[in-house]
């Protein structure tokens, strides 16, 4: 129960502690209806979840593409990256390199490498700053439709998000 309180304080909303529910102002039906009718159903709860959160869709705005290993070991020494064997990478990797031990023979010695992915890779960054995208043609369209529309109360202005905030941002 408590962290169903704590969303909806956080969505700005209380309980309605009244038995009865009232009717909705004729402005906020239209609108309504307006993006019932504008938009896609999918695209129509993507953006009055957001407004009701009063939140944007995440753009990865912190997001810098950094190399890291694909996996870690831990060991009494701490944490290290797992390493593999070169020759599995085939024609691309390095043979092992032979070399005299202590008693003359001759031993192979494997090449180590440590296995690296990008994270979050570029594509996760573009998928995520085009689903921005999609989110701000959507506004776009219902401010569009909105705008010949006959409301009592509330004015449409030509106020929007940022188009592109990470074309700003530092």
């Amino acid at each position: 129960m408590e962290y169903v309180a704590l969303e909806r304080a956080q969505l700005g909303t209380r309980v309605d502690t009244s038995r009865g529910r009232s009717r909705p102002h004729d402005d906020a039906e239209l609108i309504a209806t307006v993006v019932r009718n504008v938009l896609p159903w999918y695209a129509a709860t993507l953006v009055a979840d957001l407004a009701r959160a009063g939140r944007t869709p995440d753009w990865m705005s912190d997001a810098r593409p950094r190399l890291k290993p694909e996996d870690w070991t831990v060991n009494r020494w701490g944490r290290h990256a797992k390493t593999a064997n070169a020759a599995t990478l085939g024609v691309e990797g390095w043979q092992p390199i032979p070399r005299r031990n202590r008693k003359g023979v001759i031993v192979q010695d494997a090449v180590r490498f440590t296995p690296c992915v990008w994270d979050p890779t570029p594509a996760r960054i573009a998928a995520a700053r085009r689903a921005y995208l999609d989110w701000w043609g959507y506004l776009l369209a219902i401010q569009a439709a909105l705008t010949g529309a006959d409301l009592i109360r509330i004015e449409i202005t030509r106020d929007m998000p940022p188009m592109r905030p990470w074309a700003t941002s530092t």
